[in-house]
């Protein structure tokens, strides 16, 4: 660990030192912090650059100085929430994707151990940077104290948001604070705490953040506290008050936080139910959340990247991506879902997708549907696009379909500059949503009106509101009146109670269904593992699938622990039988 987690640091920060004497040659996995942050520019700049790295950390895939790299968990996160599909042993894709599912291990060589590696790497570097900045903020003026308090904000805000990630993905990680004196004792090691206390630490240092941005502004000149430098989360100057857009999206990661942290259904249900999450507090943050989708402006020259979309839309053997079949079926409406379902597993092919779901490209066979212009924008739909023929390929034929999504095209075409979604107005709403559902009674009208937002907005379908009176009630079709049962119905779901065989055939999804689906939809390929940390608490990843990672094997030989595993069937931290039949004997074996 301390080579890793703290020499990796100095690797940031020994560019800005200098060796006067040529024959002296400085150690940089011990650089002299003292020297390098001396002075207030330095100090800043290193702050300033927290969020970057946090950022770099998660989906960024690369840092503040290098440039964008995939192998790291997100290309992993995306096929086991069957948010992606890819058969492609690159950054253990095909395995992770694969099902079974296979365990995950922090054994010495074993697969994906790189990738497993790198989000803690550069997630706790990025929540060292933060506290590093505490700490010398403590002995050391920017210059006022409205540019100290704005500093100090930002980097309790990072340090909130980089410990939050490591929380959502690893079973545990280290909290590392200006107390453990990080800047005389680098070689310190830091207990490793469980992931609901390194989340209780997340949410607290976000609370820090969020009660000095809505406080009234310190002594300083006007400069020197908010907006933010638009630099620092690169295309937004983000503002102080309590209803300020600093606050909006830091109140967003803490409903993000709260609601992903859950591994379980049990875990995910309301704390006053024996749960982890409270609820209540989930919707009065996402009330107070984001009011449009949060974008920053990606510039990978500067280390502001989406590394992913480098290869979203390679084709041919080099296919990296393809939309879910088994998720996009539930979109149809023409029964060619449910004449797919009751194929036996191995003999299904994609079909074509006929819905009025306007996120969808409209027409009732492939051609017209190959001829929809999609423009490959996030402010317009449809969101996919159905590929040429001939850029199919072979794989799992629970996954495979004649889909991409298309959203990001533009911006690969602008080689990855421009701005980019990280966090979706929707994806806050629809949690909020979720929290009047969990509501005891459950708010259904309240729930209606968010989940409404996408649904008739984006998807131009029959609303809910005024509808829909009960969770259990069928979602209304496209009929001129509403129809319980209506095969016009979207989402369609895999059905327990299907004649001979369970879910091989479909019906009208509930009101917990029509969450889900605007959810999956309005959250594809935009944050950090967005339907995997969503997908394990509601209960839909299929048997097996490893929960969370264990911590890496690096960490694990410097503390001389024993290595481990999660997931796989019957193992530690191994999701049980998915809903909609993701299990033995459900959708994907007979």
């Amino acid at each position: 660990m301390r080579k890793f987690l703290y020499g990796l640091y100095g690797a940031l920060t020994v560019g800005l030192t200098a060796c006067t004497d040529p024959l002296v040659v400085d150690n940089s996995n011990n650089p002299d912090r003292g020297r390098v942050f001396s002075n207030a520019a330095d100090l800043e700049q290193l702050i300033s650059n927290t969020y970057a790295r946090t950022h770099a950390a998660t989906i960024g895939g690369g840092t503040v100085l290098t440039g964008g790299i995939n192998d790291a968990l997100q290309p992993q996160l995306l096929v086991m929430g069957m948010e992606n599909v890819s058969t492609l042993a690159n950054f253990a894709m095909g395995p992770r994707g694969a099902i079974p599912r296979n365990p995950i291990t922090n054994a010495p060589g074993s697969q994906g151990n790189l990738g497993n590696y790198r989000d803690w790497v550069v997630g706790h570097s990025a929540a060292r940077m933060a506290a590093l900045g505490i700490a010398r903020l403590q002995a050391l003026t920017l210059g006022s104290p409205a540019r100290d308090a704005r500093a100090r904000a930002f980097a309790r805000f990072s340090q909130g948001v980089a410990l939050g990630n490591l929380a959502l993905a690893y079973d545990s990680a280290s909290i590392l604070t200006e107390n453990d004196n990080p800047e005389a004792d680098a070689g310190v090691i830091v207990p490793l705490s469980g992931y609901r206390q390194v989340m209780g630490a997340a949410l607290a240092y976000l609370d820090s953040a969020i009660a000095i941005a809505s406080g009234p502004s310190p002594a300083g000149p006007s400069g020197d506290w908010f907006p933010l430098p638009s630099a620092w989360v690169n295309g937004n100057a983000l503002t102080a008050g309590a209803t300020g857009t600093f606050v909006q999206l830091a109140r967003s990661y803490k409903a993000r936080f709260r609601a992903g942290m859950a591994r379980t259904p049990a875990e995910r249900a309301d704390i006053t139910a024996g749960g982890i999450v409270d609820w209540s507090k989930v919707i009065a943050d996402a009330a107070a959340g984001i009011q449009s989708d949060f974008a920053i402006t990606m510039d990978r020259t500067i280390g502001w990247d989406i590394a992913w979309v480098a290869q979203h839309y390679a084709t041919g053997s080099a296919n990296w991506h393809q939309a879910s079949q088994f998720f996009l079926g539930m979109a149809d409406t023409s029964g060619g879902y449910d004449s797919w379902l009751a194929m036996a597993p191995l003999l299904r092919s994609p079909f074509t997708v006929v819905t009025p779901d306007r996120r969808f490209p409209q027409g009732t066979t492939r051609p017209p549907q190959n001829a929809v212009t999609v423009p490959g924008t996030f402010a317009a739909t449809p969101y996919f696009r159905n590929r040429p023929a001939a850029a199919d390929v072979p794989g799992d034929p629970l996954g495979i379909s004649q889909y991409d999504f298309f959203r990001s095209r533009a911006f690969r075409a602008a080689d990855r500059v421009g701005p980019y979604p990280v966090m979706t107005m929707m994806e806050i709403k629809l949690l909020q949503a979720e929290g009047y559902l969990r509501s005891n009674p459950p708010q259904i009208v309240l729930a209606d009106s968010l989940i409404d937002i996408s649904r008739v907005g984006k998807g131009q379908m029959k609303p809910l509101k005024g509808v829909i009176t009960d969770t259990l009630m069928p979602v209304p079709g496209m009929d001129a009146a509403y129809v319980a049962g209506s095969r016009s119905c979207v989402p369609r779901v895999p059905d327990a109670a299907s004649p001979g065989r369970p879910y091989t055939k479909t019906k009208c999804g509930n009101l917990w269904d029509a969450l889900k689906w605007e959810y999956r939809l309005e959250t594809a390929y935009t944050g950090y593992g967005m339907w995997f940390f969503a997908a394990r608490g509601w209960g839909d990843l299929p048997i097996g699938t490893a929960t969370d990672w264990p911590v890496p094997n690096p960490e694990m030989a410097a503390r001389s622990e024993p290595f481990y595993g999660t997931g796989g069937t019957g193992g530690r931290d191994a999701a049980g039988p998915g809903n909609y039949g993701l299990f033995l004997g459900g959708v994907y074996g007979w």
